[in-house]
């Protein structure tokens, strides 16, 4: 059976997508706390949710890279 080896260049590439997630997550959260006037400790207080936040960012990034790449493969194979 063939190892799976992932490069250390899509290693970066992903982790960097999932540090993106995270910021625009923490920003969503201090929007959320000036449109809403709320107290500035639930920037810390809600880090689980704005965890939470950020993988589903992530998932629906996942989800739309997919989507391009097949329809990639599928133009790909009608341009031929």
């Amino acid at each position: 059976m063939k190892d799976l080896v992932i490069s250390g260049k899509r290693v970066k590439t992903e982790l960097l997508i999932a540090l993106g997630c995270f910021i625009c997550a923490v920003l969503l959260n201090v929007v959320c706390i000036i449109v809403y006037h709320s107290q500035w400790h639930e920037l810390f207080s809600q880090i689980g949710f704005t965890v939470l936040v950020a993988v589903v960012f992530y998932v629906l990034l996942l989800l739309i890279r997919l989507l391009v790449l097949v329809c990639r493969k599928i133009f790909a194979k009608r341009n031929k």
